[in-house]
């Protein structure tokens, strides 16, 4: 090998280095703006479903609260059979319950059972029902919304 075509090899190998180069600092950068372009997705997602999580929780607390209120009520409306003002005032409690915030958060299974409860409260006041079938549908009733309550949304590792 002469000396020119060692000048030429030499050439040949410093330009395709310098391209393989350029090349391999092209493909460092898409991949790296690849790379940064799938965090900012998958953070994206994260903040997404710590938001679903945080609704999940805050409709089951707020599930369980109405629930608690309305066994409360259906209660106060059975240990008042015998003092029909106190009735009447825990019945119109249990009224405001069922037609506010509990057509928010029921489900069919406590509906039915709030339906049933009504209608039961409604015959005793005609004097068509015992208290004891009133206290039959009130145990119905705190039964379902005992049951019908959610699990605790589970917790973020963060």
């Amino acid at each position: 090998m002469n000396e020119e075509q060692k000048r030429n090899w030499d050439v040949g190998i410093a330009v395709v280095g310098w391209l393989l180069t350029i090349i391999t600092i092209f493909a460092g950068v898409w991949q790296f703006n690849k790379g940064e372009e799938n965090k900012v997705r998958l953070e994206n997602e994260l903040l997404l479903r710590k938001d679903e999580i945080a609704f999940q929780r805050q409709l089951w607390a707020e599930r369980l609260a109405t629930y608690r209120k309305i066994a409360e009520a259906a209660g106060a409306v059975v240990a008042s059979v015998n003092d029909k003002t106190q009735m009447e005032a825990y019945i119109l409690q249990f009224t405001t319950l069922y037609w506010g915030v509990m057509i928010l958060v029921q489900d069919k299974e406590v509906e039915q059972a709030m339906i049933d409860f009504a209608v039961e409260v409604r015959d005793y006041q005609n004097g068509w029902s015992s208290s004891e079938k009133l206290k039959f549908k009130a145990n119905t009733l705190i039964q379902a919304c005992r049951l019908r309550i959610p699990t605790i949304p589970a917790r973020d590792s963060n």
